[in-house]
Order: structure tokens, then C-alpha cells, then sequence
């Protein structure tokens, strides 16, 4: 089967260069004149590249590769940025956002073949060692949490994310269920302003997604990996059918939501009672125990992520780290932290005795 190239390039002569090139080596070659053209032909056709100039009207390349990579169909396909530009600051911003490769203009046409091919190769790696059959999910499933032994939906299958990619985002429709295998994910909202408020990190083992399912609404909340994952995703008929037959599966899902409201109570208390050295104590000892399960000892999770995980500004937060490592609660290596006292962690973390308990 021939390999299909989309390219979006809005300057008809570089469009119409660059596939000559690739016809000449054997690519199945579409065209499209503009971002938006782009994505409704990636979504017609599921090419097996994209190569996307940055620099176009309306929407432009960043804008592209956003909307892509929010479609878990589209986000596994190789994204190549073409740009005149080879400022570091906008590669960094494309690769943050998902890329996987820059051209620069002008460029020789071996130049991008060889791009093309590393990136393919690559992408045929990946699929070749993360197959979607129920034996490879069944085998990793049986590895996680107490959840091993319950073979929950039979119509599975699962897709390798990237570090930084997105699994679903707030406000977008729900339509399936989310497992982790394997990995970590961040859920968070965000408000008018723009500020991030991390509403939790999840592990292999978690489910994702079945509030809004449940609710028959949008989702609430954004989930980005921190790491590269692997997700099994579930149909949202599916889940639904199951919860609906089984009473066991049923009562599961209600303890999760159960737990939600009350660790969500919890952190209510915390941001209103505890003073920003006890809530620092706090995440350190949470997070802490999420990488102690995936056998990790640094914790490596942004200043910025911790910060919004407690609602404070990232200022005081490094304060109150310098001053635990000055009391020998932890030490800090470069961006990451290790716990070197947790029980003296432990006591900063206490909650007011007059601290009234929230009940909705």
C-alpha cells in the first residue's frame, strides 16, 4: 500500500514543488491551500504524514496541529512544520505543541526525503511494538492496579501519547472512556484568566472521562500526559452498557465518584484553612506516592504544575522548597525533588483542628 503525504502550504509554487518531489518517490500526494482545508481533508483521509507550512491566514499551522492533536484519531500521525523562520523560540513552541520535526525554507528536496523517512520509520516502530490486538492490552492491564483482574470491556484498544499530547480537553465532547495502562496524566481546568488549576495526576491504572459520561455532558476538565502513555479507549456505548448490566461495575464507578467529591472537599479545606507551607507538604507527600507506585524516587513534576495543584503563586512555592531542604525535609536536584523526612513532611501537613468538615 502507497504512503499518503497531506501537504498544507497556502504558496502554490512551493505546494506544487514539494509534491513533485514526493510524487517522484513514490508518495500518494494531497494538497490542501490553507490550514482549515487541512484538517477536513487529515480527517477524511488519515494520511500517514503531514507536512504543514507555519506561516498562513486564518489559521495557521500552530492552530492545525492543536486541533489535530486533539482528535486521538489524528494525533498519532507524524507532523513535519515547514517555516521560513528558524527562530528557536517558535520551533520550541511547535514541539511543545506536539511536532515532530522542523524544515526550514528553502530546503533541498533530499533534505526532506530523508526527514520523511526517519519520521515514517519511527512511526512504523511505534506501531509495531504498541499493537492493538486484546492480547497486548489484557497482558498490561493484568500489571496495574487492584482493576488487573477485571476484564471490564471486551472492545478495547489503545493508543501510544506522547509526553505533552492531549487526551481530551475541557469543554470537548465525551465519547469514550479513557484506561491508563501505563504513564501519567494530568487533569486540570482553567479559568477566565487563563490559570491552570490541576484537579489531579493520575497513574496506570486510573480511569479518565467517566464523570462526563455518566453526566451526558462535555468534559469538565483538560487531561495532558506528563509521559509517554499508553491509553486503552472505551467506546462510551460500551461503558454505558456495562455499567447498566453489571451491578459490581456499577458500584466501582460510584466509589470513584464517591472518592472525587471527597478528595475535592479535601482540597476545598486545604486552600481555605492550611497555610501555603502546609500545602506544599501536602502535594509533596501526594505526588510522592504516585511515583513511589511507578518506582520512582525524584519527583519530577513542574514547579509550575505543583503550584497549581495547590493555588499559589510558583514564588512561594520555591520559597517554602528552600526552606524544607534548609530544614533536611528534602533535597532538591535540579528540577527535581526527593523526600528525605517523610514523617516530618507529614506533621507540616496537618489540618487545623477547627477546620469545619464541607458536606454538599
Amino acid at each position: 500500500m502507497k504512503i499518503t503525504i497531506l501537504v498544507i502550504e497556502d504558496n502554490a509554487e512551493m505546494s506544487e514543488n514539494i509534491c513533485s518531489i514526493l510524487g517522484l518517490a513514490h508518495y500518494n500526494v494531497l494538497s490542501a491551500p490553507n490550514g482549515k482545508a487541512g484538517i477536513e481533508l487529515a480527517q477524511q483521509h488519515h494520511p500517514d504524514l503531514i507536512l504543514c507550512d507555519i506561516m498562513m491566514p486564518d489559521l495557521d499551522g500552530y492552530g492545525v496541529l492543536h486541533i489535530l492533536n486533539s482528535d486521538p484519531d489524528m494525533a498519532s500521525i507524524p507532523f513535519i512544520f515547514l517555516t521560513a523562520k528558524a527562530d528557536k523560540a517558535d520551533m520550541r513552541t511547535g514541539m511543545n505543541l506536539g511536532a515532530d520535526d522542523y524544515i526550514t525554507k528553502p530546503f533541498y528536496g533530499l533534505d526532506l526525503l530523508k526527514v520523511i523517512e526517519v519520521r515514517l520509520r519511527k512511526s512504523n516502530y511505534i506501531k509495531a511494538n504498541y499493537t492493538n490486538d486484546m492480547t497486548s492490552v489484557t497482558h498490561l492491564k493484568d500489571r496495574v492496579n487492584e482493576l488487573k483482574n477485571h476484564k471490564l470491556f471486551e472492545h478495547q484498544h489503545t493508543r501510544l501519547f506522547r509526553k505533552k499530547e492531549f487526551i481530551f480537553m475541557e469543554g470537548q465532547s465525551a465519547s469514550d472512556l479513557f484506561y491508563i495502562v501505563r504513564g501519567r496524566v494530568k487533569t486540570y481546568k482553567v479559568n477566565y484568566e487563563g490559570k491552570e488549576l490541576i484537579t489531579g495526576f493520575h497513574k496506570g491504572g486510573d480511569y479518565l472521562g467517566y464523570v462526563s459520561l455518566v453526566e451526558d455532558l462535555p468534559h469538565i476538565e483538560s487531561a495532558e500526559v506528563r509521559e509517554d502513555s499508553e491509553i486503552a479507549i472505551i467506546p462510551k456505548q460500551d461503558f454505558l452498557n456495562k455499567i447498566y448490566s453489571s451491578r459490581d461495575i456499577a458500584k466501582m464507578f460510584i466509589k470513584m465518584l464517591s472518592f472525587n467529591l471527597i478528595e475535592a472537599e479535601s482540597r476545598l479545606l486545604d486552600i481555605a484553612y492550611q497555610s501555603v507551607r502546609q500545602r506544599v507538604a501536602g502535594a509533596l507527600l501526594k505526588i510522592n506516592d504516585l511515583y513511589i507506585l511507578n518506582k520512582k524516587s525524584v519527583i519530577t513534576i513542574t514547579r509550575k504544575d505543583i503550584s497549581s495543584m495547590i493555588g499559589t503563586a510558583t514564588e512561594s512555592l520555591n520559597r517554602t522548597l528552600a526552606d524544607f531542604k534548609e530544614e533536611g525535609l528534602i533535597d532538591i536536584q535540579g528540577e527535581g525533588i526527593r523526600i528525605l523526612d517523610k514523617s516530618r513532611l507529614e506533621r507540616n501537613n496537618k489540618r487545623p483542628s477547627h477546620a469545619p468538615l464541607l458536606r454538599v
